[in-house]
């Protein structure tokens, strides 16, 4: 009996998603409106419902972001050759007001452990750090400035730990570890960034003339799962997330390519 309400319960809250609430409202604002005989407004609802369905309960999302992340599955730390800087790119953390080290991990925030973990296997003797910045009344914190004191407060890692301080894109943070390259005679740099950002952060770096060792992290889809994706289900949020991560990378590509950011 406990089952049958446990799973009664599940069932239940699955439908009283918002997500799903609206998907349920256009389907009866399609029926009705086929039934008035207005059709091209019923077209028009049945449009909406079938773009949430496909965006929200099919694997369509998963299947497009796997296209750009699908080339750095299976890259493990410690296979990775020596280089002469880790670059990590923001989006690790948000700075925050009552956190510790007012430091909030993001979604992406495995680029943080990914860092880490080259640097203690001693893939490279510096850890560059990139990120925005965010300002609190009077506050104004620097992502990348916020991580390396933690970073070198914590001894996580025996290298130099550098701030590129607040960059306000990827092509930014190429051009202040150019800078830093110019003087230190740095070629080779293994890059932390998510896996669908990856194809173009590291046609960012090679631009400025890097040779660009891809270290991955924070992948979104389910290639790491032995089960397919079930092909329909309710609606979901998470294919909408997923949606937007591929097409920001779309357009990104395309604005990088347009502003000369990337060759090719």
């Amino acid at each position: 009996m406990n089952g049958w309400l446990t799973s009664f319960a599940r069932w239940a809250i699955d439908f009283l998603e918002p997500l799903v609430l609206l998907w349920l409202g256009l389907i009866a604002l399609t029926l009705a409106l086929w039934r008035r005989r207005q059709r091209g407004f019923a077209a028009a609802a049945g449009v909406a419902v079938a773009f949430v369905t496909l965006l929200g309960g099919t694997p369509f999302p998963v299947w497009l972001v796997e296209t750009l992340e699908r080339p750095y599955a299976g890259v493990k730390p410690d296979n990775q050759p020596a280089a002469d800087v880790i670059v990590m790119l923001g989006g690790g953390v948000d700075p925050a007001l009552h956190e510790v080290g007012h430091i909030h991990l993001t979604i992406a925030g495995d680029r943080v452990l990914m860092a880490l973990e080259l640097a203690r296997l001693g893939k490279a003797p510096v850890l560059c750090l990139g990120g925005g910045h965010a300002r609190f009344g009077r506050y104004r914190w620097v992502e990348a400035d916020l991580v390396a004191q933690a970073i070198v407060e914590r001894g996580l890692t025996p290298g130099e730990v550098i701030s590129f301080g607040g960059c306000s894109d990827t092509h930014e943070e190429a051009q202040r570890l150019r800078q830093l390259a110019n003087a230190r005679g740095w070629k080779r740099v293994l890059l932390v960034t998510s896996a669908v950002h990856m194809r173009r952060a590291a046609a960012v770096f090679r631009a400025e003339d890097f040779e660009v060792i891809p270290a991955p992290c924070n992948f979104l889809t389910t290639l790491s799962d032995e089960a397919p994706p079930p092909l329909v289900t309710l609606p979901k949020l998470t294919g909408f997330t997923l949606f937007s991560a591929w097409l920001h990378e779309q357009i990104g590509w395309l604005e990088y390519r347009r502003r000369g950011w990337i060759r090719g």
